[in-house]
């Protein structure tokens, strides 16, 4: 690998989900604070969206219903979107950390 591609996959592997994780935890901290407490499952939820909402468009898809049933239909997707997406990133963390070390040997040994 060249240099310039080790820099790309630090900065697609470690930078971007980093950043935005905290952006959304930053968000979601002042969102949902109320009276001086603040819920972290919804702040979880709402930094899982991102994360995971693509995967659960494809597994409940509105088609044929009235408006009620698909407005409920992505209420879960939303939901169930945003569990998935914790996981996700807790995937996606524990890769960037993986990849700061392997990205200072790759440039060591290059």
């Amino acid at each position: 690998m060249t240099r310039g591609e080790i820099w790309k996959d630090f900065f697609r592997k470690v930078i971007v989900p980093v950043l935005l994780t905290a952006f959304l935890f930053y968000w979601g901290k002042s969102i949902f604070t109320q009276n001086g407490e603040t819920n972290y499952f919804y702040v979880w939820l709402f930094c899982g969206v991102p994360f995971g909402i693509r995967r659960m468009f494809l597994w409940l898809i509105p088609i044929n219903h009235d408006f009620t049933a698909t407005v409920g239909i992505f209420a879960v997707n939303i939901i169930v979107g945003g569990l998935i997406g914790c996981i996700v990133i807790i995937w996606q963390l524990l890769v960037a950390a993986w990849y700061i070390p392997l990205t200072i040997y790759r440039l060591v040994k290059e």
